[in-house]
């Protein structure tokens, strides 16, 4: 998939091996700024799909906003924000 090298090595430290089907056909479609509509089971890695998309495009030298996460719930939005943190802290 061709990933920055931190992120590779924050998302093996989370426990990642090897990628979901939906990780597999959705990553790249997202790195490379395609419009993607994905739809999978609970526990099939959907947040680690998109933030691993948004993380390999974030430059953490530039201060300004760079992406827009949207969550229906308070609980869901603070899930999304320790996950990613997890893969790379922003």
């Amino acid at each position: 998939m061709n990933l920055s090298e931190a992120l590779l090595r924050g998302i093996y430290a989370y426990g990642f091996e090897k990628p979901s089907a939906i990780q597999q056909r959705a990553i790249l479609p997202c790195i490379k700024g395609y419009d993607v509509i994905a739809q999978a089971q609970s526990g099939t890695g959907k947040t680690a799909t998109f933030a691993i998309s948004i993380l390999q495009q974030v430059e953490l030298e530039l201060k300004a906003t760079q992406a827009l996460v949207l969550a229906p719930t308070r609980e869901l939005a603070q899930q999304v924000s320790t996950s990613v943190n997890q893969y790379k802290p922003v």
